[in-house]
């Protein structure tokens, strides 16, 4: 389910771990937003099989834009996609709260996907990339990238303060009659 104003930017997706000490060393996969609440990790590493693992997934944009939220969303199912004779060829994480990022996948044909896969040697990411339905660079997520991103995620948490000074107690309580509408409340009491 995508909000109505989803945010476009180019983004990455990270699968944490959420027990690790930082961002970086969190880090387990990479993955794609599909839909506002969907993340399609191709070729996920084994750990990620561990039904016992603490997991989220972290949706920053791609050049750190302070003005743009980093956002961190605990994953409430798991969906194994694969052959019966192989590893899982991809996970999809459903979300427990929708992005307000915009979807980064394009349009797939199945067929061409599923030919696409096998000349690939069953490489989900190279298929989806061969078939332009993500960008040839929407896997690649350093250490360095994501130290920043945990230093901008610290930083976004962070309450902004402002500072309010009046001439007088008159004026000062005018002030919260205006910023906060409780000397004529709209709704009920």
């Amino acid at each position: 389910m995508r909000p109505a104003a989803a945010i476009r930017a180019e983004i990455r997706v990270s699968i944490q771990d959420r027990r690790a000490t930082d961002r970086a060393a969190g880090h387990l996969a990479a993955g794609v937003l599909i839909d506002g609440d969907q993340v399609l990790v191709p070729d996920p590493p084994k750990l990620l099989l561990d039904p016992h693992a603490d997991l989220e997934v972290v949706i920053f944009p791609a050049g750190l834009d302070e003005h743009l939220p980093v956002e961190a969303a605990p994953v409430w199912k798991w969906r194994r996609f694969g052959l019966t004779d192989r590893a899982p060829l991809a996970f999809v994480a459903s979300l427990g709260r929708t992005s307000g990022y915009r979807a980064q996948v394009g349009h797939a044909d199945p067929a061409a996907l599923a030919e696409a896969i096998e000349a690939a040697g069953g490489d989900l990411w190279e298929a989806l990339r061969r078939q332009e339905v993500v960008k040839d660079d929407i896997h690649l997520i350093d250490d360095d990238l994501l130290r920043r991103v945990g230093e901008l995620e610290q930083a976004q948490r962070e309450p902004r303060r402002a500072e309010h000074r009046f001439d007088s107690l008159r004026d000062l309580t005018g002030g919260f009659c205006i910023l906060f509408c409780f000397c004529q409340p709209h709704g009920p009491r």
